[in-house]
């Protein structure tokens, strides 16, 4: 393994190099950093969700493609069923089910994730990869000063390391056809994707307006449901987003 390459394992999986691994460190780093300064503790959950807690969110309606179902290697039925994490932030809503939050819950988790895609690029599309999620429940005001500090803490980070960048309006298939917030979301995007020059996506800004409140039951002082948003570093990414940025400067 030559600095700066990636080694494929197969089927998604992919070796991280020590130069690459210090590249994944350093922008994580960076996050952290303006985690700290905002006030957001780390959190840490498990990565194994129960399809039950997943369902609630319609998670098997909007991504049944990205699904890694675990099985037991013994022919034994399973005691639960259970589902590997494909983005950091679940564990964060699930572990608050029913419970009631201020106006300004911050916190931050890095989680290994697993998506299955029709076809895979070290670095840039993996089937596991890192995520590292600076979380907000709170609010409708809160988060959305919150996404749009997000916004600037992506630029600010992406600058300091040499990348560039810009928002680009994407969508994550949360909301059904009926619910009014799919035709918000339309009018007024709730994911805006921090994209280089290659099309790559390497961090991201999302609201999910007041979904995981309503699907998990989380509840402000006032009884209203929390609304939730998440600025979103694809770590790996990163490192092909530099590593090109490097070798096209040098």
């Amino acid at each position: 393994m030559t600095p700066g390459q990636a080694v494929a394992a197969g089927r998604g999986l992919t070796s991280l190099s020590a130069e690459q691994f210090r590249i994944v460190e350093a922008v994580d780093a960076q996050v952290l950093e303006w985690a700290a300064r905002i006030g957001a503790p780390a959190e840490r959950h498990a990565e194994l969700l129960t399809v039950e807690d997943l369902s609630r969110i319609d998670y098997f309606d909007s991504f049944p493609q990205l699904a890694h179902r675990v099985t037991p290697w013994l022919d034994e039925p399973a005691e639960d069923e259970l589902v590997l994490t494909s983005a950091a932030c679940y564990g964060a809503y699930f572990s608050r089910l029913g419970s009631t939050v201020g106006d300004r819950t911050l916190l931050t988790v890095r989680q290994t994730c697993r998506r299955r895609e029709v076809e895979y690029t070290p670095l840039r599309r993996q089937r596991e990869f890192q995520m590292r999620e600076v979380v907000m429940i709170g609010s409708q005001a809160e988060v959305q000063a919150f996404l749009d500090e997000g916004r600037a803490a992506i630029s600010a980070i992406a600058a300091s390391l040499g990348a560039t960048g810009e928002f680009l309006v994407a969508a994550d298939p949360f909301f059904r056809k009926n619910d009014q917030r799919l035709l918000h979301q339309k009018l007024f995007p709730t994911k805006q994707e921090f994209t280089d020059a290659s099309g790559l996506a390497i961090a991201s800004v999302n609201s999910h307006r007041n979904f995981f409140g309503e699907r998990c039951d989380i509840t402000l002082a006032d009884g209203t449901h929390a609304f939730t948003g998440c600025v979103a570093f694809g770590l790996e990414r990163w490192v092909d987003t530099l590593t090109r940025s490097s070798h096209e400067s040098a």
